[in-house]
């Protein structure tokens, strides 16, 4: 008698637990397959691509940029911001600073920070008030004088005065400047005017263009005397006669009642007063010189400047 053993494979007793297995088999590889994609998922995810497009030049950032497949946006490290093309562009309101550089020679070079250029009417200048530009100016001029008067010159007579000390004058000049004349200091000449002088007219004319043209005035101090100014009178004001002849000596303006000419003698137009560097009358000559004579004078004056 055989004795039947137990079947060890339930494939034969059990057949469709024998279609089941496979099955499991393929829902395990499934399992494994979904677990090892989400982990891959998890990975792209900690590393994103803008990480990698950070360390690219701006090149390839533009080129990447443009070879996306889709729209996305990248992060690039740059200090240049995209333009906005929904909004406008705003304009800053121009902001000039106080400290205006020193190199710039106009304020049409001056450049804001943003870029945009300062545009400045050429035909407006700084205009400086100079004082005779001021109402009343001739009618209100103060000096101040110290001293004995000089007697007043008499033509054809020897001048008792030289050798006088000569007062001193404090007054104003055309330019706004204090005048002193008289008193220890470099030898003075002193050409005296009167505006509506004919006399005086046609010296200025002659000596402006020989004082322009030589170096005198730098070795030899001359002053320009203005007085008996009265504006009823021709060719009123002075001021505007000198600037038309160029007149290049620095000129002091008298009071209306001709105090300055009254104190030094003046008897005639035009009128010349020499005072050495002790402040002593050392000549006083009326008439015109003309150039000549003016040069010879202001050579003599020269070399007593240059003896002491």
């Amino acid at each position: 008698m055989v004795e039947l053993l137990p079947n060890k494979f339930f494939s034969a007793s059990n057949p469709y637990k024998v279609g089941l297995f496979p099955i499991c088999l393929v829902l395990f590889a499934l399992l494994l397959g979904c677990s090892t994609e989400a982990n891959s998922t998890v990975n792209i995810i900690t590393e994103p691509e803008t990480s990698k497009l950070q360390v690219t030049s701006d090149n390839k950032l533009v080129d990447a940029a443009r070879n996306l497949p889709t729209p996305r946006t990248v992060i690039v490290e740059s200090n240049e911001l995209p333009a906005k093309k929904t909004e406008p562009a705003r304009q800053l309101p121009a902001v000039v600073s106080n400290n205006t550089s020193t190199s710039l020679q106009s304020l049409n070079d001056k450049r804001l920070a943003t870029g945009s250029s300062i545009v400045v009417d050429e035909t407006v200048e700084n205009k400086v008030i100079k004082p005779y530009e001021e109402e009343e100016f001739y009618r209100e001029v103060k000096v101040q004088i110290r001293g004995k008067y000089l007697p007043k010159l008499v033509q054809g007579y020897e001048d008792s005065a030289l050798g006088w000390a000569a007062p001193e004058v404090k007054g104003v000049g055309l330019d706004g400047e204090e005048i002193y004349i008289g008193g220890e200091g470099p030898t003075t000449l002193i050409m005296v005017l009167a505006h509506w002088c004919p006399h005086c007219r046609n010296e200025v004319r002659e000596l402006a263009p020989f004082l322009n043209e030589t170096d005198s005035l730098d070795r030899v101090r001359m002053v320009t005397l203005l007085t008996s100014i009265n504006e009823e009178r021709p060719n009123f004001p002075p001021h505007t006669w000198l600037d038309l002849e160029k007149w290049p000596v620095p000129s002091i303006v008298d009071t209306p009642s001709s105090q300055i000419a009254t104190a030094y003698g003046v008897s005639s137009f035009p009128f010349f007063i020499v005072i050495n560097d002790k402040g002593e009358l050392a000549l006083r000559m009326p008439g015109r010189l003309g150039v000549e004579t003016l040069s010879r004078l202001l050579d003599a004056i020269g070399d007593m400047g240059e003896e002491n």
